[in-house]
């Protein structure tokens, strides 16, 4: 064997990104930019994606209640679906269940588990809607829900969603804002903290994944963090404990 012959392939550990489905379904390029993100990314899909994706005929059909969806995006993601085998796509998610979920490996079995808890949590504080079934259409904050409840399960992975305005906070922001929680804003002009090193490297991954011109196109891209903390010690034991009650958050524009 030549030299010539020889590739070595190093597999470094991408950072987790859950994508907020008002952002991969509200726009003609959403799936281009869900798919450039695996290259740099290891990218999650909530499960209130899917229930969209499930309905989108539906939802087409009410356009005048549904704008904050664009055709094109689900009729692409649509026709993603129905010609990939679930095991080659290149995004992981979590399902009603472990057979329905795409977990992969470096995964541990508890994930889905945790998920449930956040995300039942988030439900039952949710304040009911005067709306009922379809008429509600699609609700960009209430679909956060689950991208909250995954970045939570996945130890405060970061979610990419979009603000409608520089004055407007993302959907996820607002969701949590509904159910009494306060998420951490941070400074444009911050450079020390942590936060601040990591939208350094978002950028640079985003520019290293050739998406830099459409994420400018869009405007007003965001990210934001859930974190839950581990309960006291006298209630460890107690499965009915709100995971959010030691919860903490943070979001910046990107």
């Amino acid at each position: 064997m030549s030299a010539s012959d020889l590739r070595v392939t190093v597999d470094g550990v991408k950072l987790r990104c859950v994508l907020d489905p008002a952002l991969v379904l509200g726009h003609a390029c959403g799936r281009q930019l869900a798919l450039g993100l695996t290259r740099v990314f290891e990218a999650w899909l909530p499960r209130s994606f899917w229930r969209v994706l499930d309905a989108s005929e539906l939802l087409c059909m009410d356009t005048e209640n549904s704008p904050w969806l664009h055709p094109l995006a689900l009729n692409d993601w649509t026709a993603l679906r129905d010609g990939t085998d679930a095991g080659s796509w290149p995004m992981r998610w979590v399902g009603d269940n472990l057979h329905e979920s795409q977990l992969r490996s470096g995964v541990d079995d508890t994930l889905l588990d945790r998920f449930e808890r956040h995300a039942e949590a988030l439900q039952a504080s949710e304040l009911p809607q005067a709306c009922d079934a379809w008429n509600c259409s699609f609700d960009p904050v209430g679909s956060a829900h689950d991208a909250l409840a995954l970045s939570a399960a996945l130890d405060g992975a970061l979610i990419l969603c979009q603000a409608s305005d520089a004055t407007t906070a993302p959907g996820p922001v607002q969701a949590l804002q509904r159910l009494g929680h306060q998420p951490q804003r941070l400074s444009p002009d911050d450079s020390t903290s942590l936060m601040a090193a990591e939208r350094i490297f978002v950028r640079q991954a985003v520019a290293a994944a050739g998406l830099a011109a459409l994420l400018q196109s869009l405007g007003g891209v965001c990210i934001v963090h859930a974190l839950t903390l581990p309960p006291d010690c006298e209630a460890a034991n107690d499965d009915s404990q709100d995971p959010w009650q030691r919860s903490q958050a943070w979001w910046y524009r990107l």
